[in-house]
């Protein structure tokens, strides 16, 4: 329970729009009617990008820390991460991102898909202090972009999640929800 409210914390601190040069917000419902409130966070001095879902039991988050060009997607009702390196060819970099935030361009979805492995990260510490500072304690998996659409082998399957502008699928045969 304590490393559950220090990782919130610690989240709460990377996520604050009160640190973030930029913000977008958006509040709307859910298919069940229920309020989601998502937001899109940048911090500049940091170079980390945040999204944010708040739903209840199913919020989830998003990190792009362009310093060390990890991507994280953390899922703390299953107490999972899910780490993959940037592609910096294709993700757009912290200012284009700003750029679409100053522009009202922040509901054109960028959509990554990725193939989770059943391999579990075992050095937290090199993926950047952003990234052990949410992970640290959780199950935490490599992933793999690929193009879509994703070869559906063995029984595994996708989840998806909307992340205010970032559309995520995330491939394999981890039970995400």
């Amino acid at each position: 329970m304590k490393m559950l409210i220090l990782t919130a914390g610690l989240l709460g601190l990377f996520m604050s729009s009160a640190f973030a040069n930029d913000s977008i917000q958006l509040i709307n419902k859910d298919n069940d009617g229920g309020t989601v409130y998502q937001t899109v966070n940048i911090n500049n001095k940091i170079n980390v990008a945040t999204f944010n879902l708040y739903s209840g039991t199913h919020s989830t988050n998003a990190l792009v820390d362009y310093n060390s060009g990890i991507i994280l997607y953390h899922m703390p009702y299953k107490r999972i991460c899910v780490v993959s390196r940037m592609n910096r060819d294709s993700f757009p970099s912290i200012t284009q991102l700003e750029s679409m935030i100053h522009e009202g361009h922040a509901l054109t979805s960028l959509h990554r898909s990725y193939g989770i492995s059943r391999k579990v990260v075992s050095h937290m510490s090199e993926l950047g202090r952003p990234t052990q500072a949410i992970c640290e304690g959780l199950t935490t998996y490599w992933a793999t972009e690929f193009q879509r659409p994703y070869p559906l082998v063995g029984g595994r399957g996708c989840a998806g999640l909307n992340l205010l502008i970032l559309k995520v699928n995330l491939c394999g045969g981890i039970s995400l929800f």
